[in-house]
């Protein structure tokens, strides 16, 4: 059985990015025991149940590379010993881009996959509460990226798209584009924080899909796959892939989050596998 993602979720909430729109401070998961040890073990159950994955992703309530080195060691070779996904993807803050060590344990078999809001550094870093601009560190290039672009209100759809292309003609390493709504809240949908109010005066969410598909479909060729999980809407510059994705299912029934050692939904109601 193929499921979409399998996402390894640690306790932590340490970060250096301060993102007003920070999903992890919605959802407002307890800590817990990351128990990081019993992980293969789930790997090798999951294989045993014939369940595979399109993706790895190896995230967190904070960022994953300000865990030790030995932490983000067991997690990667817990991954090449029992290998069920497809693609595996770690998803940073850009700091990963300060930690050669721990970047050079990943970087050959996982895709880095960085969010952003601007392709002016300056204006990222002011949004996104951060201060190292990871863009001019010298271990960005090596690196196979994935960039999360997040649609905010303040820009037109033209401006969307020039940047795409600045991010496509100024960093060769950048594999994929992956055009991003955000959702209001995933724990519940309610609009009761700040982070979902940012959300909602500030950026595009799925309300604005339809305008999203229409004006590059009008610039690009279109690729369009159905499967179960999602529409994949898919445009290309200059061979790199910009994708758009509609979920057809309600958030996370595609998903297996491992959470505290236990395989778990998003509501961390353990699932009967």
């Amino acid at each position: 059985m193929k499921y979409k993602e399998f996402e390894l979720i640690l306790s932590s909430f340490k970060c250096n990015k301060n993102c007003p729109y920070c999903t992890a401070k919605i959802t407002k998961w307890p800590p817990v025991d990351d128990k990081i040890d019993e992980l293969e073990t789930k790997f090798k159950y999951l294989k045993e149940k014939d369940i595979n994955f399109r993706y790895f992703i190896f995230c967190g309530n904070g960022e994953p590379s300000l865990h030790s080195y030995e932490t983000i060691n067991k997690v990667v070779t817990a991954t090449r010993n029992v290998n069920i996904f497809d693609e595996k993807r770690f998803q940073s803050s850009g700091n990963i881009f300060f930690e050669e060590d721990k970047l050079n344990l990943i970087k050959d078999d996982f895709i880095i996959e960085i969010t952003r809001v601007d392709f002016d550094s300056s204006k990222d870093m002011k949004t996104l509460g951060y201060k190292q601009d990871y863009l001019k560190s010298p271990l960005f290039s090596k690196a196979n990226v994935r960039l999360n672009y997040v649609l905010m209100k303040n820009k037109s759809f033209e401006d969307y798209l020039n940047e795409i292309k600045q991010y496509i003609d100024t960093y060769k390493n950048i594999k994929t584009i992956s055009l991003k709504t955000l959702n209001l809240n995933t724990l519940n949908n309610n609009i009761d924080n700040p982070y979902s109010k940012w959300i909602k005066n500030n950026a595009l969410t799925k309300e604005d899909a339809k305008s999203i598909i229409e004006f590059m479909s009008k610039h690009a060729n279109v690729i369009r796959q159905d499967n179960e999980f999602f529409d994949r809407i898919e445009w290309h510059y200059k061979g790199v892939p910009i994708t758009f994705y509609i979920k057809k299912l309600s958030y996370g029934i595609s998903n297996i989050v491992c959470y505290g050692g236990e395989l778990v939904d998003y509501h961390l109601n353990k699932l009967d596998i």
